[in-house]
């Protein structure tokens, strides 16, 4: 497979991309795997990643330890699912969306205080930090 630079060699700081998980065959395995490459990166230990139909959430975290990602999470732009799964991925360390939490996704997630406000917009849903709101789906 070739790389960046066409050599077969990787150059330093380039970034390879992943296939859209609009493409794949099996687009809750690659969400499921977007999530583990994340987890690694957080240094986070889900027990359970689970990809279902969720209504009224884009996600969720159980104390148990479980990640559940909504089925349709698929349809969206891979910042948002990064988004999603970053947010959820640090409910196993933090609990709260307090300084902690929000500098980690600051750093993991450039922009997503943009993001959410486009989002917000768009639903019409209550600030994220109130309600959790990076869970709340659209309204359908």
């Amino acid at each position: 497979m070739m790389k960046a630079n066409g050599t077969g060699r990787r150059e330093k700081g380039a970034r390879t991309r992943t296939v859209a998980a609009k493409s794949s065959l099996y687009p809750a395995q690659e969400l499921k795997r977007r999530t583990m490459a994340w987890a690694v990166k957080l240094r986070v230990n889900p027990k359970v990643v689970r990809v279902q139909e969720m209504r009224r959430k884009w996600g969720s975290c159980s104390s148990a330890g479980t990640i559940t990602l909504a089925a349709d999470l698929v349809e969206q732009d891979e910042h948002f699912q990064d988004y999603v799964i970053v947010h959820e991925l640090l409910h196993l360390r933090f609990s709260s969306h307090g300084r902690v939490f929000k500098a980690l996704m600051s750093v993991h997630v450039p922009g997503w205080r943009e993001m959410d406000g486009v989002r917000q917009r768009r639903t019409g849903r209550p600030d994220i930090y109130n309600s959790c709101g990076v869970t709340q789906r659209r309204d359908r």
